[in-house]
């Protein structure tokens, strides 16, 4: 990791020189997971707000001590910028430690991120299984296993070879490189469904050939550096789009993940597959967990309302410390007013990607620190509207019911699905009591309706 430091009141970032607003604004990037070797800003927060019931540690734990020639499938979901890749890049860091971090198995893990690498609006299940099969060779090409590589580049020849044969897609110049194959189907719409056409005549022999030629040899391999077996960890499936595909209500969701789990599940070793929340806690949840052989496990928001708000609200702070501390801001009094990071904190929700989308938002309308209360008053009033708008008088009284319940629309599965996807409801955990727990994003409280 490169380091950063501090020289009369500028801060040297990835070798240049910059202030400390700028800093900390490329600190608090929404869109950055943290790598699991980060210890500077990482901040474990379930460990320490839910002890066992941390849910990487359940992860690890499943697959560590699973196995004995059946293979297992996890399903793992969470509301969007939760922080859901950086708890998996430490699942693995852990499963791939000396008996896999948890009085377990020590596992090769393959990390596929899903939407560098297909189309997450038009996904079909080929796809999905030759990036898996893509991403797996390569990995353990990288490691020196480069057996895996050579047989996909055969199989992948044939294919190839059948494409460039079609007038329409010679131009491409499609060659037995699982790269090229893999960027055609993602953007250009002509080869993804001939593409398609040839996997799917081809999907046995697929099978055949990860489970027997590569999987095989490849577990004989590994067993030599230590490991027991290979996991592949699936990540990003979560923010496929939901569509309705006939006039019955079938979704993509439910096409993808129940009526194609037997092709999901058609590789024989560990998969984990991150999955959308509204599918997760539809109608469709335990035919989920009897499908895939266990529970669902789901990333909570942090809690930061009621009694049990206050460590978690702590947890938040601590975020935004570690984060202005690694930008040069030495202390929080100088980020802003503790009452204003305390307000934006409990405004959150508990959702990373939102606390750090209202403090860049602030910093957008400020010259220099400290933040003054008012220009993060404005944020908060920007995004409350914005947020809130389009929402309808029904939709107005159902978010209420939430809010004042805490448990979910039963009677209008519709609606439910619509708020957990967008985050007008955000999903928390009690560890004591009540299990997972629903309220409305803490937003809606601060719109100002007429």
């Amino acid at each position: 990791m490169r380091e950063s430091k501090v020289i009369r009141g500028t801060i040297i970032l990835h070798n240049y020189r910059v202030d400390r607003i700028t800093a900390l604004y490329q600190k608090l990037d929404p869109l950055q997971p943290l790598p699991a070797d980060d210890t500077q800003l990482y901040v474990d927060w379930q460990h320490e707000l839910f002890a066992s019931d941390d849910i990487k540690l359940q992860l690890a734990r499943g697959f560590a001590r699973g196995g004995a020639g059946v293979p297992v499938t996890r399903l793992f979901t969470g509301h969007r910028g939760t922080g859901k890749t950086t708890e998996l890049n430490r699942v693995k860091q852990m499963l791939e430690r000396e008996s896999g971090g948890a009085a377990g198995r020590k596992l090769f893990v393959s990390f596929l991120e899903c939407e560098k690498w297909v189309d997450l609006n038009n996904l079909e299940p080929p796809d999905l299984i030759l990036q898996m099969v893509r991403q797996l060779v390569l990995d353990l090409k990288q490691v020196g296993f480069g057996n895996a590589w050579t047989k996909v580049r055969g199989f992948l020849g044939e294919v190839a070879e059948a494409l460039n044969a079609d007038v329409e897609l010679k131009d491409l110049g499609l060659k037995a490189d699982p790269f090229v194959i893999g960027i055609a189907i993602k953007q250009v719409p002509g080869a993804r469904a001939k593409l398609r056409k040839h996997l799917e005549d081809r999907l046995p022999r697929i099978y055949d050939l990860v489970n027997s030629e590569i999987l095989r040899p490849a577990r004989e391999w590994l067993a030599g550096e230590g490991y027991e077996d290979v996991l592949i960890i699936v990540d990003q499936l979560d923010r496929i789009p939901q569509r309705q595909l006939n006039d019955r209500g079938l979704t993509n969701h439910e096409q993808l993940f129940l009526n194609s789990a037997d092709v999901l599940r058609s590789l024989q070793c560990d998969v984990l597959y991150t999955i959308p929340i509204e599918l997760a806690y539809s109608h469709c949840h335990g035919r989920l967990a009897d499908v895939y052989g266990g529970a669902i496990l789901t990333l909570p928001m942090i809690t930061v309302s009621g009694a049990a708000g206050q460590p978690g609200i702590k947890r938040l702070i601590e975020i935004v410390r570690r984060r202005a501390e690694a930008a040069g801001v030495a202390q929080l009094s100088d980020l802003c007013a503790p009452e204003a990071l305390q307000r934006v904190c409990l405004l959150s929700g508990g959702h990373p990607r939102s606390l750090f989308t209202l403090l860049r938002s602030a910093i957008d309308r400020s010259d220099g620190l400290p933040l003054e209360t008012q220009a993060i008053d404005r944020a908060i009033r920007q995004q409350a509207s914005e947020f809130g708008k389009s929402l309808s008088e029904d939709q107005w009284t159902a978010l209420k019911q939430v809010h004042s319940t805490r448990k979910p629309l039963t009677a209008n599965p519709a609606s439910w699905m619509t708020f957990l996807r967008e985050r007008y409801v955000y999903a928390y955990y009690d560890s004591e009591n009540e299990g997972l727990w629903y309220d409305w994003n803490p937003l809606l409280g601060e719109v100002k309706r007429t």
